[in-house]
């Protein structure tokens, strides 16, 4: 394929619009020959473009365990080069990069008649507006998420290049997590922790460093592609929730505010906590908890439903502190979220009723808030709740928030 050179937003160009030149020099590992597989076949070749150096090498070594040849690019500029120098039988790529736009990168293939056929296929990820982003920019196929996207990967790229291999993928020895593989990825997981930490100043200023923003979202997004490769479903739904709320704020900046920046630090925490002490295996599935929301108004109470549901909870709603009295005197709540201004009481006198409940001595108690001042926090505290959240709610805090307290009922870290 011929690219002519120095021409904007076409592949191999050295100043398009995919991101810098700088960097590309990668460790040996990040880098494959296109080979000949041992059985003297040609084997179907992969382009496999992501920025996340572990992830790349993880899935190298699983596609060539399994008779692929692969090239591997951590940025979208590089890929261009690869692809215009050597056609591949088909790319995997993510979506989410620190320099460069997928959708340009998507576009300017699908631009050049040589690639009209090109399988590309896109990464699983829990972000699946921005997947569909690029099936719509022509990409191929979203590859569907699972509980083994090694497996799902493998499964994909031999459905789209009709390549026979021994059984489903799904049962193949070789994509499990090695102990080998396991240490890597917690190692790297408390390492990207870091590094996401040394963003959070930026973060919190006001206004905020938006490329510090953008690269705490590039290490989220990592991080959950790589939680979704250990055990413990829980915990990769915990690190999708993460990587669900940092998107949103990269992509509407104005929705930082105090409440969003601290539950950041909070989810931060709490994750590096669950790595280090290996806790992340004991987490029990949050989709059966009961969830209990108490609110007068019910466009909230349907809000906060719709926040619930997007991280894979289920909640029950009570519009006055009486009724919602009613409901914890005949079943148990695993977190209650509390509105202050109510009807018949407010939420720091139910707050206290709630306490008196043997059952609910313990339960996790959320305040939803319009005004998260001081003396609100104190009285809060004072009438024996965990969190406030303020108002206007963003829809993935609460469901992050959620599911930190209901992992901290279930550890008992409250």
């Amino acid at each position: 394929m011929s690219v002519p050179a120095g021409v904007p937003g076409r592949l191999g160009d050295q100043t398009g619009r995919f991101g810098t030149a700088g960097g590309t020099i990668l460790a040996h590992w990040d880098r494959a020959v296109f080979h000949t597989h041992p059985h003297g076949m040609a084997s179907k070749r992969i382009l496999f473009i992501h920025d996340d150096r572990l992830l790349l090498r993880f899935y190298r070594d699983k596609l060539e365990e399994n008779g692929f040849s692969v090239e591997t690019a951590r940025e979208l500029e590089q890929a261009g080069r690869i692809l215009a120098e050597r056609r591949p039988d088909a790319v995997l790529l993510d979506h989410v990069f620190l320099h460069g736009n997928a959708l340009d990168f998507i576009r300017a293939i699908r631009a050049d008649a040589a690639n009209a056929q090109l399988p590309v296929l896109v990464f699983p990820s829990a972000l699946r507006h921005l997947a569909n982003e690029c099936v719509r920019a022509g990409a191929t196929s979203v590859i569907a998420t699972s509980r083994n996207p090694a497996a799902s990967i493998l499964e994909g790229i031999r459905e789209f290049l009709a390549k026979p291999g021994p059984g489903r993928a799904a049962g193949t020895a070789p994509l499990l997590l090695d102990d080998f593989w396991a240490k890597s990825v917690a190692a790297n997981l408390v390492e990207s922790i870091n590094q996401m930490r040394h963003c959070l100043p930026g973060v919190s200023e006001n206004p905020p460093d938006l490329s510090a923003l953008h690269s705490m979202w590039n290490l989220a997004h990592a991080f959950a592609e790589k939680a979704a490769l250990l055990p413990g479903k829980s915990f990769a739904q915990l690190a999708d929730a993460f990587d669900l709320l940092l998107c949103e704020l990269s992509e509407t900046p104005d929705q930082l505010n105090p409440s969003t920046v601290r539950t950041v630090g909070q989810a931060l925490d709490f994750l590096g906590a669950l790595i280090k002490s290996g806790s992340s295996e004991r987490l029990a599935d949050p989709s059966n908890a009961n969830l209990l929301v108490v609110d007068d108004e019910e466009s909230a109470r349907r809000f906060i439903g719709s926040a619930l549901q997007m991280a894979g909870l289920k909640d029950d709603s009570a519009g006055t502190p009486s009724r919602a009295l009613e409901k914890l005197g005949t079943k148990k709540a695993d977190l209650i979220f509390l509105d202050i201004g109510l009807p018949e009481m407010n939420g720091f006198d139910l707050c206290s009723k709630i306490r008196t409940f043997e059952a609910h001595k313990h339960t996790p108690i959320i305040f939803l808030t319009g005004m998260a001042t001081f003396r609100n926090k104190a009285k809060a505290s004072l009438s024996g709740g965990n969190d406030f959240v303020g108002k206007p709610f963003n829809l993935p805090e609460l469901g992050l928030k959620a599911l930190i307290w209901l992992h901290r009922g279930q550890l008992a870290m409250l």
